[in-house]
């Protein structure tokens, strides 16, 4: 097996045999030690074999490893040696899981290029928005050891140094260019090594660091403005705070340069495709939240989006055949961090919602509460986005209807909602707006 942090331990399969444990009859666990010749009957091989990997004669292959962790009763993990956990990159949390690249690659349904671009280089393909919480799946990882690993490749820790080098440059070279902002040429050269880096198309990176230096512009603007009153104004005291003032924007600029790598970094890895992000601004606008909220599948997209959304970003869940779904703590702050450069690839989409606290003075947004009401039967809470309810003021229309299951019909209307069952005329649930 070959070598890393995540290395077999030989002392841990000692300890795990030595210390078994079973349950009874009444669910009590007890310790019920293994000899050496009873689990190399489980894993179907000698004991002469089993005391060799205790002694450290001998190292499992990835298939023995699972083997041996079925056995016991344990995840392969506890197989290896956890002193460097946290400095495990993807090879060694393979490993850990007593997986070959062959495997994962059967698992994922995906070529051996593209898993080795993955492993080596942190690269997540283009097209497979679920393959993050795929790959957390098949290594029986949680997600953040996950993210964790990645950040951990040689590969990715060279690329982000890489790139802050390269964003320094582009910013010399862009960000205080006389005339109209067009941010920096597709052919530039610092552009076409970002796009080799992230293994993404030019015009893509292009966008996105058009976005990004395009801020630090309108920072630098804002410091020529006050060197101007700093140099020139014969006030001392406003001369003294326009001082204070490119002090303050010079901070801001050196801490939103410095970000950039780690936030193309994060992008690249769970971007998801202009539909998808669409679903993610809706749940957003909505409030929906862990443990709160829910809002009904059929308005948030059509079935083949709702099915490519990661777990990690949206739980999706079904409530007497009504399909309804809610952000994560995860997608929420996918959300927040990434909507500006969602915003620079996908300028013609709706962007959230600004937060009520954070509402922008003058603005024209709803500031309206969502609808609010539970099903027959249930306590889960459903709200009505407002989002539909400005499209239906929009299209000036009073209501529509929707089903939302076999045996539920679901009317929206400006000044109101109802469940009824299919076919009924009657009202089974009154709408109740949220405080």
């Amino acid at each position: 097996m070959a070598r890393g942090l995540a290395d077999f331990d030989p002392t841990a399969l000692l300890a795990l045999r030595t210390g078994y444990l079973e349950v009874d009859g009444k669910g009590t666990p007890r310790t019920a030690p293994l000899t050496a010749a009873a689990l190399a009957a489980r894993v179907g091989t000698t004991k002469s074999q089993i005391l060799a990997y205790e002694n450290g004669h001998q190292t499992p292959d990835p298939k023995r490893i699972r083997e041996l962790a079925e056995a016991l009763d344990v995840v392969p993990q506890l197989l290896m040696r956890g002193g460097h956990r946290k400095q495990w990159d993807l090879a060694d949390v393979r490993r850990s899981s007593g997986l070959t690249a062959k495997d994962v690659v059967e698992a994922l349904c995906i070529s051996p290029k593209s898993y080795r671009r993955f492993e080596q280089n942190g690269i997540v393909p283009v097209r497979r928005p679920k393959f993050l919480d795929d790959v957390a799946g098949v290594l029986g990882v949680p997600q953040r050891e996950l993210q964790r690993a990645i950040d951990n490749v040689s590969a990715v820790k060279e690329r982000r140094q890489l790139t802050a080098v390269l964003t320094d440059t582009l910013a010399k070279r862009y960000v205080s260019k006389p005339g109209t902002w067009k941010g920096p040429d597709i052919d530039d050269s610092c552009v076409l090594q970002l796009s080799a880096l992230y293994g993404r198309p030019p015009q893509r990176i292009r966008r996105l660091m058009t976005h990004l230096l395009g801020e630090l512009r309108q920072m630098t603007v804002r410091m020529q403005r006050e060197k101007i009153i700093a140099d020139f104004d014969p006030d001392p005291m406003r001369q003294q705070r326009a001082g204070a003032a490119i002090e303050r924007w010079s901070e801001v600029y050196e801490r939103e340069i410095e970000r950039i790598p780690k936030l193309l970094e994060g992008f690249h890895r769970s971007a998801q495709p202009s539909d998808a992000w669409q679903v993610l601004v809706n749940l957003h606008d909505a409030g929906v939240h862990p443990e709160g909220s829910w809002v009904f599948s059929t308005l948030l997209g059509n079935p083949e989006t709702l099915r490519m959304l990661p777990r990690s970003l949206v739980r999706q869940q079904t409530f007497d055949e009504v399909a309804a779904a809610q952000l994560t703590a995860n997608g929420r702050a996918h959300v927040r961090n990434f909507q500006e450069l969602y915003a620079a690839l996908y300028p013609g989409l709706r962007r959230p919602r600004p937060q009520a606290s954070r509402q922008p003075a003058g603005s024209t947004r709803s500031t309206r509460p969502e609808t609010a009401f539970t099903l027959p039967g249930r306590q889960e809470r459903f709200v009505i986005p407002n989002y539909v309810l400005d499209e239906l003021h929009r299209k000036g229309k009073s209501t529509f209807e929707v089903t939302v299951s076999p045996k539920l019909r679901f009317s929206i209307g400006l000044n109101g909602s109802s469940v009824t069952p299919g076919g009924a005329t009657r009202p089974s649930v009154s709408t109740e707006h949220a405080p």
